[in-house]
């Protein structure tokens, strides 16, 4: 009876040894969008994402000196659809034959439904040119806070255990 009782109890232990592992290193514990500085090596913007958020990046030609916006979707598989591109003109370096629906409102140049899908971005970033990242309409990032020339990578990043930093 006794040497039952012990069994039992190190089926016990093992078992819930093994739920914490799992819960700890294994579990899927969210997804989160990264921006990472490939040069220094360190993260500069970690923010919880899900499936179906919207990303805008706001931008300034450097030869024409005009804005420049870029809308994504997150996709269900967690890459980047680009959605449309809205800027304040035409010609060097913009796109004008695009194959998609473009109109003009409010002085922009809208193309639309361009469906372009990314599964990353990498970035050489400018501390005057690009300006700010938002997520679902709320700025999360100000691009000019790197200095310039920072080499980015823009990533989304499904994360496992509870207590662990492995992606």
């Amino acid at each position: 009876m006794k040497k039952k009782k012990k069994l039992l109890l190190a089926a016990v232990f093992f078992c819930l040894a093994g739920i914490f592992f799992w819960w700890a290193f294994l579990a899927p514990a969210g997804t989160v969008f990264v921006l990472y500085d490939r040069e220094r090596e360190e993260t500069v913007l970690s923010v919880p994402v899900k499936a179906g958020d919207r990303l805008s990046l706001e931008i300034e030609h450097s030869f024409e000196h005009i804005p420049w916006y870029e809308y994504y979707t997150i996709t269900e598989d967690f890459q980047f659809n680009l959605d449309a591109i809205a800027v304040a003109g035409y010609g060097a370096g913009i796109p004008a034959e695009m194959d998609v629906p473009t109109r003009i409102e409010d002085g922009l140049v809208w193309m639309e439904e361009i469906n372009s899908v990314f599964p990353r971005f990498s970035w050489i970033t400018s501390d005057q040119y690009m300006k700010v990242f938002t997520l679902n309409d709320q700025e999360i990032f100000d691009f000019r806070s790197l200095p310039d020339a920072s080499k980015i990578r823009g990533e989304i990043i499904q994360k496992r255990g509870y207590l662990s930093h492995v992606r």
